[in-house]
């Protein structure tokens, strides 16, 4: 066990005996360590606050499972489900400077999806406001969670559709409703005579791609692009996905989205389960979402649901989940 090697922890004396032990691979416990995620900086600083400790613990490995076993609270990033009385999962959400500390899980796996969205309930000022800053400076500046390509002076032809790729088929936990094989010959046929992108995803092996292609290579209408995601979403009448990240910003331009998969942010997508699903949802994709609040589900989603470090609310926010947890 090990104590966090940040300034804002390692001075404070006399703690209630009772830790946070952040569970993390090797990539997130050096940043942590150095003091590069502003969420576990703010973090331990609340903490101290109250007197508790944040520790690290390498992930999978065997302090990582004793603490588990212990009276303290374990924050788990990453991808993996699961619950217990003292435990929480923390991760970027789709949107950089958003977190998830989540009981259930992160991404498809959060307890997001099981929440309602109620449009009726939000304030449509704030909304609009929350909105139009957070798209506003993603769209202008070509921001994502990935990097993009710069963009060009030529625009984007307009397409019909366009499919963003993942890395999620082989993974233990399934969540996928239709492979991307699926996808792909099926928005192609759906779509027949009109031009349909495809973006391949940087974490697929070349093998993966390489099957991408070969299926696209069926198809005259397909048309593989290493443009913005933006770009591509704003040339495209409806995107699929299985629940990417890509999908989740095309929201930020009103477009139907069409997710092949579990996603937390189901509430503002279509969700077909099977092919012919899939090929309804491109077809009546616009009819489908007309009128529906954009606005209102990402101001819910992100601001509502997920954490802001660079807020100063943060602290006390992120705080009241450990408490709701009964830790205290």
């Amino acid at each position: 066990m090990e104590q966090i090697r940040s300034p804002l922890v390692a001075r404070k004396v006399g703690y209630s005996g009772k830790a946070v032990v952040v569970h993390a691979d090797a990539g997130w416990l050096k940043k942590i360590r150095c003091g590069e995620i502003d969420f576990f900086e703010k973090l331990s600083k609340q903490l101290t606050q109250q007197g508790m400790a944040m520790r690290l613990a390498a992930a999978g490995g065997g302090s990582s499972r004793a603490l588990m076993e212990q009276d303290h609270l374990n924050i788990l990033i990453g991808h993996q489900a699961s619950y217990g009385a003292n435990i929480l999962h923390a991760a970027p959400a789709y949107i950089w400077g958003f977190w998830y500390l989540d009981e259930v899980g992160v991404n498809w796996n959060s307890s997001i999806r099981f929440a309602r969205f109620c449009p009726d309930q939000i304030n449509t000022e704030k909304a609009h406001y929350f909105f139009n800053g957070v798209s506003g400076h993603m769209l202008r500046e070509n921001v994502s969670r990935i990097a993009q390509e710069p963009r060009t002076e030529e625009p984007v032809e307009t397409a019909r559709a366009v499919i963003f790729c993942q890395d999620v088929e082989q993974g233990a936990d399934r969540c996928h409703h239709l492979t991307t094989e699926e996808m792909i010959r099926t928005t192609a046929q759906t779509c027949r005579g009109d031009l349909v992108y495809l973006k391949l995803h940087p974490d697929q092996t070349r093998l993966a791609q390489k099957a991408i292609i070969a299926i696209c290579n069926d198809y005259t209408n397909i048309k593989i692009s290493d443009a913005s995601i933006h770009d591509l979403s704003a040339a495209s009448d409806v995107v699929v996905s299985q629940n990417s990240a890509a999908g989740f910003e095309a929201l930020m331009q009103k477009k139907p989205v069409i997710t092949c998969a579990r996603s937390d942010f189901w509430h503002a997508t279509l969700t077909p389960k099977t092919i012919n699903d899939l090929r309804d949802a491109i077809t009546y994709g616009h009819e489908a979402m007309a009128g529906f609040e954009y606005e209102k589900f990402l101001y819910w989603f992100l601001q509502r649901n997920c954490l802001e470090p660079q807020k100063p609310e943060f602290g006390s926010r992120a705080f009241s989940r450990i408490r709701e947890k009964g830790f205290l």
